[in-house]
């Protein structure tokens, strides 16, 4: 309930900030005094009840796809503000597809609030595991740190440890209403299927993760698609070599589409990218592929926030038939964005007050005349 009264807070400030600038107590403000113990408790219980889930889970729908978060927790609670959240009353599913922490300034929010929505709504709340639920990544890019510094150093490394307990069991996909497949990364080869998933036994730790046999599976967190909009990649096909290294593969559109083909999929939807001065969106390997991201202005890109909502159409809503998916982007507008118009229209607010010359104020008539 905390949370939301602070989302109420958040949406009604008159200057938007970037989550790094936001200062607030959000730590005790969302999970009381005893955050410390409030986080192990939510860490544990949802390990448990992640460890009773499948490896790759199902949701029906409607449903909330979020993409990345990277520890932005007022882009979160905007986010469920916006376009609402999981505890609403008709609510649908919602499904976080990786990169809860890392980077951002609120970390431990974002996790601590996600594993709280798990505890309280096991079979409506799927979280997916992204390539930063991993112990080596948390300790470069900040998660590791943020927990000693914020927790203190007898608890920090303590609830580190629980959380990626809980980390290890996460889900590697989602398949929502049986024709969206949700992955963080993306396909790798494509050569493996959905079945493959479910065999996979965990806890799954970075060691299990990254031997030679569990490639194809790694790819799911790491892999990038061949992208339509680079000139220098037009008409690649086929899997190549990533520019990450060893870590996972890029796949072409062919690989796409002979994946959903072979395993009755309609649509993949993938995280792992942030794009300059994006929508936070792409629509990609001719509609098969959607990328959604939704921590905005993401290391100073300019990104809008996105979420993506998938339902049946209105003709199937009316007669009960479940034979046609919409997808549709819901968008969080970049303060970087606003910034930029702001100042534009100031700027040009400026320039139409300024007094003309009489050459000046004789081409004004003239150029209204010619425009209507």
């Amino acid at each position: 309930r905390q949370a939301w009264v602070l989302a109420k807070s958040v949406a009604s400030e008159r200057h938007d900030v970037f989550d790094h600038d936001w200062d607030t107590d959000s730590l005790v403000h969302v999970f009381s005094n005893d955050y410390v113990d409030t986080l192990a408790l939510f860490a544990n219980t949802a390990a448990k009840i992640l460890r009773v889930q499948p490896t790759l889970v199902a949701a029906t729908a409607p449903c909330r796809i979020f993409g990345d978060l990277h520890g932005q927790f007022r882009d979160l609670l905007l986010l469920f503000r916006a376009f609402g959240s999981p505890d609403e009353r008709g609510a649908p599913n919602f499904v976080f597809n990786g990169d809860f922490v890392d980077r951002g300034a609120h970390s431990l929010e974002v996790v601590g609030l996600l594993l709280a929505l798990k505890v309280l709504l096991p079979e409506k709340v799927w979280l997916i595991r992204g390539n930063h639920e991993d112990r080596g990544m948390n300790q470069k890019y900040g998660f590791a740190e943020e927990c000693n510094q914020r927790l203190g150093p007898e608890f920090g490394p303590k609830l580190f440890e629980l959380f990626h307990k809980a980390f290890d069991y996460l889900p590697l996909g989602c398949v929502v209403a049986g024709r969206v497949l949700v992955v963080h990364g993306g396909i790798g080869d494509g050569a493996w299927q959905l079945r493959d998933v479910k065999g996979i036994n965990r806890p799954l730790g970075e060691e299990q993760l990254s031997s030679p046999d569990m490639y194809w599976a790694n790819n799911m967190l790491w892999s990038d698609p061949v992208e339509d909009d680079d000139d220098r990649e037009k008409g690649t096909f086929g899997v190549h070599e990533s520019p990450r290294g060893g870590k996972g593969a890029l796949f072409g559109w062919d690989v796409t589409k002979t994946f959903c083909a072979r395993n009755g999929l309609g649509l993949i939807v993938r995280s792992h990218q942030s794009k300059q001065d994006s929508l936070g969106i792409d629509i990609m390997h001719e509609n098969h592929l959607i990328r959604v991201f939704s921590a905005r202005d993401y290391e100073g890109h300019g990104n809008d926030g996105a979420v993506l909502f998938i339902e049946w159409s209105k003709e199937d809503q009316m007669t009960g038939k479940h034979s046609l998916l919409t997808v549709r982007p819901q968008i969080l507008r970049s303060a970087t964005k606003a910034r930029r118009e702001d100042l534009s229209r100031r700027t040009s607010s400026i320039a139409d007050n300024r007094p003309l010359s009489p050459r000046g104020r004789r081409y004004s008539a003239r150029r209204r005349a010619s425009y209507g």
